[in-house]
C-alpha cells in the first residue's frame, strides 16, 4: 500500500534497466504524484511503481 512520504521505484519494461526512485507526494485515486530524485514531478498510475527497498 502506497502512502505519502514513501520511497518508490518506477517499474521498467526492460531487464537490467535502471529504475528511477522518488517520493510519493500525494495520492489521487488510481494515480500517485511522485517527486523523482532528479527533481521533476509526475503523476503515474499506482501499478507503475513499487515501494523501494533499501539495504
Amino acid at each position: 500500500m502506497l502512502k505519502t512520504g514513501m520511497k518508490v521505484k518506477r517499474l521498467t519494461k526492460k531487464v537490467g534497466q535502471a529504475s528511477p526512485e522518488g517520493t510519493v507526494t500525494s495520492l489521487h485515486g488510481d494515480s500517485v504524484e511522485i517527486k523523482w530524485e532528479d527533481g521533476h514531478t509526475s503523476i503515474v498510475s499506482r501499478e507503475s511503481v513499487t515501494p523501494a527497498k533499501h539495504a
